[in-house]
């Protein structure tokens, strides 16, 4: 394995799992004390977290489309279709995030910043997790396709 693939690989592996992570800790810990909480509180912790979320986040986002496109283009091996995988589900992640949580995340960002209070917060919240149970699965399937190809590469 190249230098350049090692280099790549410690960019998009950690940059998918931060990406992972922030939708896991949502997945298993947010939703549950997201439900106990009033709506009007509910939507402004959203609100304010996606406020900072969404102006920080991409730069993961597409730290880890960027090395995996890099190594579906520059591979010359069999790992070259773990990669291409890997691609094809943070691209999926993406679609999905922009069709259906960036929409309820503008909402409830402007409810936030206005202090708004909003008749269907704790129907827009649901929304957005249900999003959880197809985006989480995608971003597992892109690290362990990204980790599979370094273990084929040492091989």
């Amino acid at each position: 394995m190249n230098h350049w693939m090692w280099l790549l690989s410690l960019v998009g592996i950690p940059s998918t799992a931060v990406v992972f992570g922030t939708d896991m800790f949502f997945l298993t810990i947010g939703r549950a004390a997201l439900r106990l909480a009033s709506p009007s509180a509910g939507t402004e912790i959203m609100g304010f977290f996606h406020l900072f979320a969404d102006a920080r986040m991409p730069i993961w986002g597409v730290s880890a489309i960027l090395s995996n496109f890099l190594f579906v283009v520059l591979s010359k091996s069999g790992q070259r279709w773990f990669y291409l995988a890997s691609l094809l589900m943070l691209v999926l992640f993406v679609i999905l995030y922009n069709l259906f949580s960036k929409p309820i995340n503008r909402i409830q960002t402007e409810a936030a910043k206005t202090g708004e209070r909003l008749d269907n917060g704790r129907e827009l919240q649901a929304s957005w997790d249900r999003v959880l149970l197809i985006r989480v699965p995608l971003l597992v399937v892109s690290l362990l396709a990204q980790c599979l190809a370094l273990l084929v590469a040492q091989a």
